[in-house]
């Protein structure tokens, strides 16, 4: 949903399932929900994904259905992968969630539900192996708007204007013992007339099979995270936000849950480029 350019990436089929309620003690703090299914064919040159989301801060509510698709060129010890995808969105403001200084405000009708549907589009670059990764996307390129109350009183109308948001990650594994990988990622956002976002992570993962981390959010929060696959097919995590900004007094933080299947098939499947397929691969599998 941030990368197009990753659908088709991850192995032969792969679904994912994330819930995040965030700054937990607000009225009305942000909630986050969605779904995805990506896959690749024509002999792993082709991704194609179909997705799920849905936002609730306050008294606005998104709800996002799209599609991308994507395109891999592989090189030996690498591969490299340009996406693009469309999406629709559902924008809506729910009157009775408004709370207002006075209450006899005309401009806001706290008796109605007002929606529209916005078109976007996105898209994005992103070279990997087992070892790295990095990634480059731009999110919201046609600069839609929701145009709230343009089929009544002129006078009661409201312009919800998306910017594009661009998106930079860069990642790397290290080992020195079979039991124990490193697994570093920076994740970066931009978005004008806002602070910059910088993520780091670091999760340290034992046989492949079970990990624990943590995320060091610029001004923001500290996060700790722990997994487990099971079947090296489904992967379970959870993690929990420690707020560092002025947040922290009014907070008890913030917690999500991620599912993730991944689906590969035998080694000799020309579809499965996950396992054995780089010329110097050393992991199997870290979803």
């Amino acid at each position: 949903m941030l990368n197009p350019a990753i659908t088709g990436t991850k192995g032969l089929v792969n679904a994912t399932m994330d819930y995040r309620s965030q700054w937990v003690g607000y009225d009305g703090a942000p909630q986050t929900s969605s779904a995805s299914l990506h896959s690749r064919f024509l002999n792993g040159t082709m991704g194609a994904g179909l997705y799920v989301m849905q936002d609730k801060v306050g008294p606005t509510q998104q709800t996002n259905v799209g599609g991308s698709y994507a395109y891999h060129i592989r090189f030996p010890d690498c591969e490299l992968s340009a996406g693009v995808a469309g999406n629709y969105t559902k924008f809506a403001i729910i009157g009775s969630k408004v709370l207002l200084h006075n209450s006899q405000d005309p401009s806001i009708d706290q008796f109605n539900t007002n929606s529209v549907g916005i078109p976007d589009a996105s898209a994005g670059v992103y070279l990997y192996n087992d070892r790295f990764h990095i990634g480059f996307s731009a999110l919201h390129l046609l600069k839609s708007q929701a145009d709230l109350l343009s089929t009544k009183d002129s006078t009661k109308k409201g312009l919800i204007k998306y910017f594009t948001q661009l998106y930079a990650t860069l990642g790397y594994n290290y080992s020195q013992t079979p039991n124990f990988i490193f697994e570093n990622n920076l994740f970066c956002n931009y978005i004008k007339g806002v602070p910059l976002m910088l993520d780091y992570t670091l999760r340290v993962h034992y046989k492949q099979q079970v990990f624990t981390g943590i995320s060091i959010r610029l001004r923001d929060a500290i996060a700790i995270h722990a997994g487990v696959t099971i079947l090296t097919h489904l992967q379970i995590s959870y993690s929990y936000d420690i707020l560092i900004s002025k947040f922290r007094n009014y907070s008890t933080g913030t917690h999500e849950i991620v599912l993730i299947y991944n689906f590969n098939r035998s080694v000799n499947d020309k579809n499965n480029l996950r396992r054995s397929k780089f010329a110097h691969q050393k992991y199997s599998n870290l979803f």
